[in-house]
């Protein structure tokens, strides 16, 4: 009697897959891209212009990441190879928390305090740069 082959990880992500239901997908591909956004190397990103210093304090309009915040994010990311979770971290939250994940991804709204310490540790980060 033969053994029975164990099925690969691929298989069994295309079983989950088709299992999941359309939330879930879409906060999965919503995931992949936020960390795929994240590893990009910096040299296949245009340069960005120098940011106004009254701009660091506008990092957010209400609890939700302004465009110009996101691209400044991604680009400290990617000088610094961290992922959304790795951030999350150095700000002294969860690294499961899996909420900046979203706010990059998909413009969803974050917390007030993780915005504020978002905003110092974007201001420590592009300080260094």
């Amino acid at each position: 009697m033969s053994k029975k082959e164990k099925p690969s990880p691929l298989k069994k992500l295309l079983k989950a897959w088709s299992a999941a239901g359309p939330e879930d997908r879409q906060a999965f591909l919503d995931l992949v891209s936020a960390e795929v956004r994240a590893r990009k190397p910096a040299l296949a990103t245009p340069a960005l212009e120098p940011v106004p210093e009254d701009a660091a304090n506008l990092i957010a309009n209400g609890r939700y990441l302004l465009p110009s915040t996101i691209e400044r994010v991604e680009a400290v990311m990617r000088a610094r190879k961290l992922s959304p979770s790795g951030v999350m971290a150095e700000l002294g939250f969860s690294s499961r928390d899996a909420s900046l994940t979203r706010a990059l991804a998909m413009k969803a709204a974050l917390r007030l305090s993780v915005i504020a310490a978002l905003a110092d540790w974007l201001a420590a980060h592009e300080a260094e740069g």
